[in-house]
């Protein structure tokens, strides 16, 4: 798995759902039926300030492994702050669905509707998810929030959650990733990632 230099960081991301239910819809003109579908996952565009070539030429040496090697990088809050979360894991093997029980929190710590945080499962495959619930976590830093998409696989009992930094990990979406070389010689990057679980 391929990881980026840590500088120059991400200065947008354009985040995507990729839904794998759909809408069922009558032919005769009767209601629609929403059908839900496991799977669900999240795509971004990242892009990155102008850099150097020198900058530049690292970034985009990692990119082209990483078309077949696949992508992990931090997901960009772009200035969101979700806090100081303490040491968060899953509370709890073979949780499935769109809650998540979660221990090791900083008491008190206040979840906000948005957040978002990556949940590492034991080959250390990322998984991105978006958080539903506004709460504040009690004493025993416990927590059960709400989360979009459902979860895709039955984490262990003490997977850790990221939520300082969360990562999206998957493959550089497309047939193709190309860069420009303009005359200024500042060459500003972006990537389409797809997460691949």
């Amino acid at each position: 798995m391929i990881t980026l230099p840590s500088l120059p960081a991400p200065n947008g991301v354009n985040p995507r759902l990729i839904d794998w239910g759909s809408i069922l819809r009558s032919p005769t003109g009767g209601s629609s039926l929403r059908l839900d579908r496991s799977g669900s996952r999240f795509g971004a565009e990242i892009t990155f300030p102008p850099m150097k070539p020198k900058e530049a030429r690292v970034f985009v040496s990692r990119l082209l492994d990483a078309k077949s090697e696949g992508l992990r990088i931090e997901f960009p809050l772009i200035d969101v702050d979700q806090g100081l979360p303490g040491s968060p894991v899953v509370d709890g093997a073979g949780q499935a669905g769109k809650t998540l029980d979660i221990r090791g929190l900083t008491p008190y710590y206040g979840f906000k509707e948005g957040f978002w945080l990556s949940i590492e499962d034991a080959s250390g495959q990322h998984y991105l998810h978006n958080c539903r619930s506004n709460l504040v976590t009690g004493s025993d830093g416990k927590a059960t929030i709400d989360i979009t998409p459902a979860l895709r696989t039955p984490f262990a009992d003490g997977a850790t959650i990221h939520l300082a930094k969360p990562m999206i990990e998957g493959f550089v979406d497309g047939n193709e990733w190309s860069w420009q070389i303009p005359v200024d010689k500042l060459i500003a990057l972006s990537v389409p990632i797809e997460e691949a679980a």
